[in-house]
């Protein structure tokens, strides 16, 4: 039996393939497969294609609101109690996170993804202007009380977060090294 080095089927009479008209070859001789390049994922949590510092920096935003976001004098509060609170601008940051999982909700092929780049940028860029106006604020209020502040936890992982997400958007729709032709 002979095989077309086109589109590898097997003929057992004749020494051409009848739509390509190449000479058939052994099975042994037949050329590499190129493996096929990603170029879009189908599940949501498929970390191919740049999404992976993405998701994680948007999951970890959202865990860090609710964790322990700074602690003044004998009070202490997460990040959502203080939005709660008063800080009402402190409720873009994981809205911006929720908009960074409904963007790579919507764009899972590289091409959507690439396009997308500019936008979770400015999302993740988004979510900390929020967040450091608001640091900034509490420091000011704890001055005028004469009192220490000290940052939790969760203010150092909305910052790790928000920056993972930041960098991430510039490999959005980027194909792993060994899928690159």
């Amino acid at each position: 039996m002979l095989f077309c080095p086109f589109c590898r089927e097997g003929f057992e009479h004749g020494r051409e393939c009848p739509e390509h008209d190449l000479l058939l070859v052994p099975i042994d001789r037949l050329p590499p497969v190129p493996e096929r390049q990603l170029e879009r994922v189908e599940l949501y949590l498929d970390p191919r294609l740049g999404r992976a510092p993405v998701l994680l920096g948007a999951f970890l935003v959202l865990v860090g609101f609710a964790a322990p976001f700074v602690r003044s004098g004998p009070i202490g509060a997460s990040a959502l109690e203080v939005a709660i609170d008063g800080a009402y601008n402190l409720w873009l940051t994981p809205g911006a996170a929720m908009a960074v999982l409904g963007v790579l909700w919507r764009r899972r092929d590289g091409a959507g993804l690439r396009a997308a780049r500019a936008a979770v940028l400015g999302l993740a860029l988004g979510g900390v202007l929020p967040l450091l106006y608001t640091a900034r604020r509490i420091e000011m209020m704890a001055a005028a009380q004469l009192t220490d502040v000290d940052w939790r936890w969760g203010a150092w992982l909305l910052l790790v977060a928000l920056a993972a997400t930041a960098l991430g958007s510039l490999f959005l729709g980027r194909r792993p090294r060994r899928d690159r032709g």
